[in-house]
């Protein structure tokens, strides 16, 4: 068995990052509400990076870390952390295909983009529905910790989140 490997996204791999996110939707009701776009919703214009998780030549895992001075976290993060937009980075879009499941992928995927925004001199953050039980036991089984809750409003729904930020450099 060849082991998963993670790589930087291209733009070939657009098609098969798509099919992952409808299939993590239909298996998990992630996004809860399917975009319009849902291409610009998977590689939106304040994306900074992106990984796949790739495993016999396929798409297996998706994840990213988003420009934070957009992103309805950003004044939780700040009043957590004391850091300025520039210093904080978005983990967002981590997907993991239900076939490759119970392997630490997802945890493998989080890890990466945590120290890729390390390495940039950033503190990653993110935001969870709160009823996500499975990824938020993901997200503190790691060290992240659990700071404010959000409602983020868009058309006529809304979403109730929570907030999270990594652990600090001192901490990982």
């Amino acid at each position: 068995m060849r082991p998963v490997r993670v790589r930087q996204k291209r733009k070939a791999d657009q098609e098969e990052c798509l099919a992952l996110l409808l299939d993590v939707h239909r298996t998990d009701g992630y996004p809860r509400y399917l975009p319009d776009d849902l291409r610009g919703f998977l590689t939106p214009p304040y994306e900074a990076e992106a990984w796949v998780a790739e495993e016999h030549g396929a798409v297996v895992g998706h994840v990213a870390l988003h420009d934070a001075a957009v992103d309805p976290t950003l004044k939780a993060a700040q009043r957590a952390t004391g850091l300025p937009a520039e210093r904080l980075a978005v983990l967002a879009r981590l997907l993991v295909s239900p076939s490759a499941r119970r392997r630490g992928l997802g945890a493998r995927l989080l890890r990466h983009a945590t120290a890729h925004a390390r390495s940039a001199g950033q503190r990653a953050v993110l935001d969870v529905t709160q009823d996500a039980v499975s990824p938020m036991s993901l997200y503190e089984s790691e060290g992240w910790s659990k700071v404010e809750s959000l409602v983020l409003h868009f058309d006529d729904k809304s979403l109730l989140l929570w907030v999270y930020v990594s652990p600090d450099a001192e901490d990982a």
